[in-house]
């Protein structure tokens, strides 16, 4: 098995409190140190006195760390390798895994791209001496030192969001996910290796409670999770919780549905189901129980295969686990339509691999909770849908809405828990100026007034 070492500001961080971690059949993959919480508040203490590089240098050190995130061995294994490794250890397909790779690649080498969107046009550039700003505007500038990650383990995805606290100059602890610390370990040994101080990024595997610790000795925290966690830290605004997306999209009566249907498969197969803007829920103008039948029957052609198999389009993870998800969505589907059954599926080797297939469910109402149940699978819940009734929409994280109606997608954009609006694309669409829940650089970041008096005014006035 692999041992995993924290990342400590001095080096690796070895434990005697380990972790088993086990890998989607089941079995034991690795032993992953788990830091004390003595340990993880000096660490945070010596981060907050550590000086942040200068933007430049920053900028220069993440485009290398791409580099080296790509081409060195890191922890025995080149990228393809831990590619590999990853999809054995987390069920997560291989082509899902090298395209989050990608992802994070890219955003080291454009890593300012989201700060100067995010930046407001009348504060001057991050980084700016304050004897080349305007002598009266402002300054964008940190709200803290501090920014504290508990990083999902749904996709490795999540880790090309982070970086940008560092471009910003906050110093930054992750705490991984126990499903993959690979991802993290790899990225953060790539940034380092490109000559990133240590002190300037740490990796803390811990328990809950010395999770908790991490973020409240941070300044800043990004938290991902479920419902109970939007809810525990809900008005905290030292906390960004990255809960459940509860995507949706909309199917109108004046729109192709042949494009609806496409736009369906592929949200609801997006990532294998596992991402927050995968597609969990369609409304349907005209004839929804038509439309969860044909989706029924384009999601029922997908094959379970190995997550190494560059086809493989769905999860796959130990069988008593796969059981329990299945079970959750038929429990709760008894007084539904069942238009698809999710099924496990069994795949050849060693333990229990199993793959989850689709599932497809047809609601009487718009309001019925389910239509945002969301579940680590392909899993889509459809409902019919009246114009005029926009409110069943809010709490989407991506509301995507294929319709010729412009009035509809306004009243969609006004609503004030939908954080993008799309029209006519999957939820699943990304692009680089967009952001994925508004910009990360809105939470971190603040306008500060800036004025003084030159020396020349001052000769001028004498």
């Amino acid at each position: 098995m692999l041992d995993i070492p924290a990342l400590g500001p001095t080096g690796p961080y070895r434990t005697r409190n380990r972790t088993t971690v086990t890998d989607a059949s089941g079995n034991p993959a690795l032993e992953l140190a788990s830091v004390p919480g003595l340990v993880v508040s000096h660490w945070i203490d010596q981060l907050r006195v550590s000086a942040p590089l200068p933007v430049a240098r920053t900028a220069e050190v993440l485009r290398k760390a791409a580099d080296v995130f790509e081409n060195q061995v890191i922890l025995g294994d080149g990228l393809e390798a831990h590619e590999r490794r990853l999809a054995e250890l987390t069920g997560t397909p291989i082509a899902i895994v090298r395209e989050c790779d990608r992802l994070i690649t890219a955003t080291l080498r454009d890593v300012g791209r989201m700060p100067s969107a995010a930046r407001p046009t009348g504060c001057a550039p991050v980084g700016t001496a304050v004897s080349d700003a305007p002598s009266a505007g402002a300054s964008w500038r940190r709200t803290g030192d501090v920014f504290a990650v508990h990083a999902a383990g749904n996709s490795p995805g999540v880790h090309a969001m982070w970086p940008e606290a560092l471009a910003l100059g906050y110093r930054v602890v992750v705490r991984p996910s126990n499903r993959d610390p690979l991802t993290p370990l790899r990225l953060v040994t790539a940034l380092r290796e490109a000559g990133l101080p240590a002190a300037q990024l740490v990796v803390a595997p811990c328990d809950h409670a010395t999770a908790d610790l991490i973020v409240e000795h941070s300044d800043l925290a990004m938290v991902y999770g479920g419902q109970d966690v939007v809810d525990r830290y809900r008005g905290r605004a030292d906390i960004r919780p990255q809960g459940p997306g509860r995507s949706k999209l909309v199917v109108t009566a004046d729109a192709d549905r042949h494009t609806g249907l496409e736009l369906a498969r592929t949200g609801v197969l997006h990532h294998a189901g596992t991402a927050c803007t995968a597609t969990t829920g369609v409304l349907v103008e005209d004839e929804p129980a038509g439309f969860a039948a044909e989706l029924a029957t384009a999601l029922g052609r997908v094959a379970p295969a190995h997550p190494l198999d560059d086809a493989a389009l769905l999860p796959c993870l130990p069988a008593a686990d796969a059981e329990r998800l299945t079970s959750a969505v038929l429990q709760r589907a008894q007084d539904a339509v069942v238009h698809l059954a999710p099924r496990v599926e069994r795949l050849a080797g060693e333990g229990s691999l199993s793959a989850v297939t689709p599932a497809v469910v047809e609601l009487t109402s718009p309001k019925d909770p389910l239509l945002s149940y969301e579940m680590p699978f392909p899993c889509v819940w459809v409902a019919p849908f009246e114009r005029g009734a926009t409110d069943v929409l809010d709490g989407s994280l991506v509301l995507s809405l294929h319709t010729e109606d412009l009035e509809l997608v306004t009243a969609a954009s006004d609503l004030t828990s939908v954080s993008n609006v799309y029209r006519s694309l999957p939820t699943s669409w990304t692009h680089p100026d967009v952001p994925h829940d508004g910009f990360l650089g809105e939470f971190l970041m603040r306008a500060k007034g800036l004025a003084r008096t030159d020396m020349n005014e001052k000769r001028s006035d004498k």
